[in-house]
This record gives C-alpha cells, structure tokens and sequence, in this order.
C-alpha cells in the first residue's frame, strides 16, 4: 500500500526543496496523477486554429483565457505574424468546413468563416423549438396526364397546398396515399433543410462586452495584471514553481492579447447588392442536413464569404507575436516542469485547469453567438423542413428565391436532359426534352412536389 502512503517525498515533490510555508502530506497517487494529468489532456489539436478564427472573429479581439490549451499561444502568434495565409488555412478546418451555394448569383466556394457561422447557427437552432416540417408532394389536382404543360398551370401560384402536419411523424392530408407511394418506394434518403431569415434589430450591449471594457480600461487592466502576480507569489512560497509560472506566463499573455487591436472591414455587414441573400451551405454535395441562409445580404454576405476581421500590422503587432511564441514556449517548460516536479505542484496546475473547464463549461460558445448577435444588431427566424428528396428541396429552394439562374446546382444535381425539362416547368416554361414514360412519370412528381414545397416555405417564413 506504498502508493497511499504520505512520504516527505510526494509532499515536495522531485526536487525536495523545503517551501517556506508548510505543505501538508500528499498520497504518492494523487501527486503522479494530477502531474500527468494536465500535460495529457489539454493539449492543441487540428481544430484549435479553427476555433481561434472563430473566437477572434465573434470576440472582435483576442483572447487567451485562464489556461489556454499548449499549443494556442503560438496559434495567436501565427496569426499575428501571417493573417491572410492563417486564415484562409484554419477557416476551412477542422473537420467543419462548409461549402456554400449562393442561389442569386450561381457561384460556388468553401465557407470563409466556419467557425463563427457554425456557432451562430447552432445557437439560432437551439431557439427553435419546433420540430422539423414535413413537406407536402402532391397538390390539390395533379398536372396534366398528356404531357401539354401551359404557363398558367405550370405556375406555383395557381398551386395549393394541402394541409400538412407540422411534425416529422406527420403526413399530408391523404394517409392512404403516402402509404402506398412509402410500399412502392421503400426506405428513401430523405433531406434536412434548416431555413435562417436573417434580418435587423436595433443594437444592444450585452452583459459580456461590458465587463470586457472594464477589463480593457487601465486600472482594470494593472487589476488583472496584479492579482495574477500575487498569487504567483504565494505559490512560490508554497513551492509550486511551476503552477506560478504558468499563472505569469497566461496573465502576461492575457495583457498583450488585450492591447492587440482587431479592426473590422470596411465590407463588414454591409450589403453591396440590391437584392437580398440566398445562399445554401452543407458540410458536403452528397450531405442530407442542408443550411439556407436567406433575408439581409450583408448578413448572410458577412458569415459565409467575407472575412470578419482585420488583423493589425506593424510594430505592436510583431512584437505581441513575438511574446506570444515566447510565451508557448514558457508555457511548454513549465507544464513540463510540473509534469516531472509532481507533489502539490501538479495539484494546483490541476485546479487551475479545473477552473478554466469550469468558466468553459458556464460561458460557452453559444454566449458568445448571443453576444454577437446582440452587438450587432441582428437576429433571425429559422424554420426546419423534411424533404423526401433532393430534387423537391432544391426545387424549392429555386422557385421560393426566384433565381434566375441554376448554375449553383451543377455539381449537386448533374445537369441531365430530365434535370432541364423540371427547371422549365420551375420556370413556368414548357419542357421541349423528349422523355420516356418513367422519366415523364418523375418529371411530374419532382415538379409537384417543387411548388408544394415552395409554397409552404413562402408560408411559413413569409418570403
């Protein structure tokens, strides 16, 4: 049972100096785990680049926290030193990178800030109570059986829709039908598409941003710097060298990430178009969990395809990138240190880093969506519809936009003699592409269930 025992040894660690304060005895178990613990566990992966973009670009600052992970201190600096090459490497990783459609203009291009977007949707989802709506296929009567199709019934506005049930376990108004269309069918691949209307409130100061101007002030700066050193000194009295030189090294860090300015651009926010926004994003071509942003341009603009903040240049910022390098490096020595000192140095580096996961766990990512979209004046309306298809979804997505163009769904729907002659009817035109009977047979079914679709996204977002 010598592992539970309390030696002097456990008590001061391996290097045996005996602290000017007493420090009470320490089982060997305790003092070998928490000295390998945080060295183990709180270590950068291939997402922390990504995460900083987003930070940074939600914060509109940097931020080092109270133990930033080993590795995060050079990411800051890297940033620093190379903004645009940093950015457009880390914006695109970290397994979240999104591709966007823009629907209006037909262009295609990998997300320019995942992170920050994909945390403001997630918090705008986590509103909406509502379960996702399952859209309609059929309409009250059904296109014309000879294959004659006129502009005025090709048109969505002379489609009704039938009642539908706002629920994924919901159908349409003839249960009978869907049951059989679901026999002859089977199982089918059905598609997820989560509808944000961004728009324009008037601005508010959140909570969040008010403590952060105090801590930017002087006297709340030399606060932050102050407390830290003191009780980087008490430490030192108890022996824990290491615990305390992490504590100087992130305050010191902390201090110059807060001098660091972050501008934002002169495009940010701001809408260069007379038209407002429909751009589609997902993970993937092939995904089944879609993203719609549509409503304010310079919004949607903002979030998925311009850069959201400017990294100064010049002397300052070198030199804070200098520090910051430094500061990982010394970061590296002392949880090293700890990791090899073990005793109650190790315990308190572990209870720092209890701390940091608890301020994590109270002040989450979603804070600082909510923050964001308070600051800035922005708020949305988001809607999830269940569509049995691709073909219905982007259909409705096409018409409900009013697009002039389908160029954005080439690689998505490979352009195909049936693909053209269900864009004509989307158009209220009249399909000239010579087609069999099964071809003609899903032509009007995917048109259909297109218009049905539209309609009821137009409802429900009153677009």
């Amino acid at each position: 049972m010598s592992i539970f025992s309390s030696p002097s040894e456990a008590r001061l660690g391996s290097i045996s100096i005996e602290p000017l304060l007493y420090c009470p005895p320490l089982p060997n178990i305790v003092a070998e785990w928490a000295a390998i613990l945080p060295l183990i566990c709180h270590l950068t992966g291939r997402r922390d680049d990504y995460i900083t973009t987003g930070d940074v670009a939600l914060r509109g600052r940097l931020s080092v926290g109270i133990f930033p992970r080993l590795g995060t201190l050079s990411g800051l600096a890297r940033l620093l030193d190379g903004a645009t090459k940093y950015l457009d490497y880390a914006s695109t990783r970290g397994g979240s990178s999104r591709t966007v459609w823009d629907v209006k203009w037909g262009s295609v291009f990998p997300c320019a800030n995942g992170a920050s977007s994909a945390v403001i949707s997630d918090y705008l989802m986590s509103r909406d109570k509502k379960p996702p709506q399952r859209m309609p296929e059929t309409l009250p009567f059904q296109p014309q059986k000879n294959g004659d199709y006129d502009e005025k019934s090709a048109s969505q506005s002379d489609y009704k829709v039938r009642p539908v049930s706002t629920s994924l376990g919901g159908g349409l108004s003839n249960p009978t039908s869907r049951e059989e269309k679901a026999n002859e069918e089977g199982i089918r691949r059905c598609q997820l598409l989560h509808v944000y209307r961004l728009y324009r409130t008037p601005k508010r100061h959140p909570l969040g941003d008010r403590i952060s101007n105090l801590r930017l002030s002087r006297p709340g700066q030399i606060i932050c710097l102050f407390i830290p050193l003191c009780l980087a000194v008490l430490l030192c009295l108890f022996g824990s060298f290491g615990s305390a030189a992490l504590i100087i090294c992130i305050s010191v860090s902390e201090l110059v990430a807060l001098r660091v300015t972050i501008r934002r651009p002169s495009t940010y926010l701001r809408n260069n178009e007379l038209h407002d926004a429909c751009m589609l994003a997902a993970s993937h071509k092939n995904a089944t969990e879609w993203h719609l942003y549509i409503g304010d341009r310079g919004i949607v603009d903002t979030l998925l395809n311009k850069s959201m903040f400017v990294v100064p240049e010049g002397r300052s910022a070198r030199l804070a990138a200098r520090w910051l390098w430094f500061a990982n490096f010394l970061q590296l020595a002392a949880m090293t240190f700890v990791a090899a000192q073990k005793g109650w140095d190790g315990v308190l580096t572990m209870a720092l880093l209890a701390i940091h996961w608890a301020l994590r766990w109270t002040s989450s990512s979603q804070d600082l969506a909510r923050d964001w979209l308070a600051r800035e004046g922005v708020d949305a309306e988001v809607r999830s519809f269940e569509f049995g298809g691709r073909y219905p979804m982007m259909g409705a997505i096409q018409v409900s936009s009013g697009s002039t163009t389908s160029r954005w769904m080439d690689n998505i729907l490979i352009p195909h003699p049936r693909r053209e002659a269900w864009l004509k009817i989307l158009r209220g035109q009249e399909p000239t592409e010579r087609l069999d009977s099964h071809d003609t047979g899903w032509l009007e079914y995917a048109s259909e269930a297109s218009f049905a679709s539209a309609e009821v996204m137009r409802g429900a977002l009153s677009i």
